[in-house]
């Protein structure tokens, strides 16, 4: 139980004290804004989150910093940055747990050393905890960065370049979880973070690479890719593709029993990036009923220039094909601007995003594994809507970032590591096409079942390809 004196009242503060103490830690969490009442209070954490500290008070002192309790986005801020050093016994207890969770002794030194090197901090102040964490972990939830102007990629992504972590040139981690479990350690709190999990998430983008199609595009694809021709013949007559979600997807979640999401791209357009099946094909609509059956399933909402009425159609569909509400989604290419696609989303029912990662990088875009509720900065205040990170995909190891199947097994491997030390969820993405081991990932399914596997003894066997 966790009680908290603030000198100030704010949508920011109630958000992010609620979202990291009461929703993260799932606690009770008691707010006081009295002086009398929080020193009569009897819980057994207390902590004062206030501009200045109050001398007569109890409690963990964390100096609060003024974007708490501003109203809009300045444009042109920059959040100060200084780092810090998990402490000696810290770093023991992590390694320890480390052991106990089967990381082989061949990486434990690697994961010493990340643990000794610093880590960034934002907001610092003269504190016992030296920074502002409450305002840190604002600062990333919020996305408070893709609210100003940034350079986009050629899809109008914000990237990972533009990051602070790329430009402070800190290495790839949880930023806000590490923070945060430094915290917790000032506290003697550490055993209130939750235990980790593994989500694997699939985007069914194009359903088959051959079935489903117009002769029209039949005839355009022959042409366009004649090497192809005997395959595609022999998929069209005998039913079968490489593609195939029920060969690959299904297949896949059969084997591994790891806990999934699929979410399908259900567009009426199929040219350009939509580049989806007829949906009207009968062993598309059977393959998506059949899915729910073996895990649950999302909308792939399209990349549209009119994204209000093209995903409300698309969603309707989806919901009647299944009978059922939707209320989880990914963006097509995860593409997100802030606050655009959330309010629209929002309007549609959605409840739960899975959006948050980076394209061309792996990484934690809003540093941190574990899922959050959406603060809306346009707005100010917060909002119904769950976002679920995810940390790596497919296409960005293979494509962006040019890893072979061994080292996108061992980017894998570390960034399970880090949350399967300080909590949340290691979300990979990967797509049917992928799991088919043709057309350019051959040899990548012992990856995926690499990212799926909660063994690190049995994942690092997989290297050996």
């Amino acid at each position: 139980m966790f009680a908290v004196f603030i000198d100030q009242v704010s949508p920011r503060i109630q958000y992010v004290l609620e979202e990291l103490l009461e929703r993260r830690l799932e606690t009770e969490l008691k707010i006081f804004t009295q002086t009398s009442e929080f020193i009569k209070d009897d819980s057994q954490v207390k902590i004062q989150y206030v501009s200045k500290q109050f001398e007569s008070l109890p409690g963990f002192v964390v100096i609060q910093d003024s974007i708490m309790t501003e109203t809009t986005v300045n444009r042109y801020f920059d959040p100060y940055v200084s780092s810090f050093h998990l402490s000696s016994n810290s770093q023991e207890s992590l390694l320890i747990k480390s052991k106990n969770n089967g990381l082989p002794d061949s990486e434990i030194q690697r994961l010493q050393n990340f643990l000794k090197k610093p880590f960034p901090c934002l907001f610092p102040n003269d504190s016992e905890l030296g920074f502002d964490i409450f305002a840190m972990a604002f600062y990333f939830l919020s996305r408070y960065k893709e609210y100003q102007d940034f350079d986009a990629d050629s899809f109008g992504r914000f990237s990972y370049k533009e990051s602070l972590e790329f430009k402070w040139g800190y290495n790839v981690a949880p930023h806000v979880d590490i923070a945060f479990f430094h915290f917790l350690s000032a506290l003697n709190q550490v055993s209130s973070i939750k235990d980790h999990g593994i989500i694997a998430s699939f985007d069914i983008d194009i359903a088959y690479q051959f079935k489903g199609r117009s002769w029209r595009r039949q005839l355009a694809s022959a042409l366009r890719f004649p090497k192809l021709l005997w395959e595609r013949i022999t998929a069209i007559s005998n039913g079968g593709d490489p593609f195939d979600p029920r060969k690959t997807v299904f297949n896949f979640l059969q084997n591994t029993g790891v806990s999934s999401r699929i979410f399908w791209l259900c567009s009426k357009r199929v040219k350009g990036v939509n580049r989806q099946v007829k949906r009207m094909y009968e062993p598309f609509k059977n393959a998506i009923k059949d899915s729910a059956q073996i895990s649950a399933v999302g909308l792939h909402p399209s990349f549209s220039m009119n994204p209000k009425s093209t995903w409300e159609e698309e969603k309707k569909w989806l919901e009647h094909l299944l009978q059922a509400n939707i209320t989880h989604s990914r963006q097509h290419f995860v593409h997100l601007l802030f606050p655009d696609t959330y309010e629209c989303l929002i309007e549609l029912g959605i409840q739960h995003d899975w959006s948050m990662g980076y394209a061309e990088n792996v990484g934690f875009r809003a540093g941190t594994a574990y899922d959050f509720r959406w603060f809306n900065l346009a707005k100010n205040s917060q909002t119904p809507l769950t976002i679920h990170p995810f940390c790596i995909m497919d296409v960005t190891a293979k494509n962006y970032m040019s890893l072979s199947p061994i080292a996108a097994i061992e980017m894998g491997r570390s960034l399970k590591e880090m949350v399967f030390l300080f909590g949340g969820n290691f979300t990979f993405i990967a797509h049917n096409e992928s799991l088919s081991e043709r057309s350019g990932w051959e040899m990548w399914m012992p990856v995926f079942k690499s990212w799926a596997s909660p063994d690190f003894q049995e994942s690092a066997s997989m290297g050996d390809l």
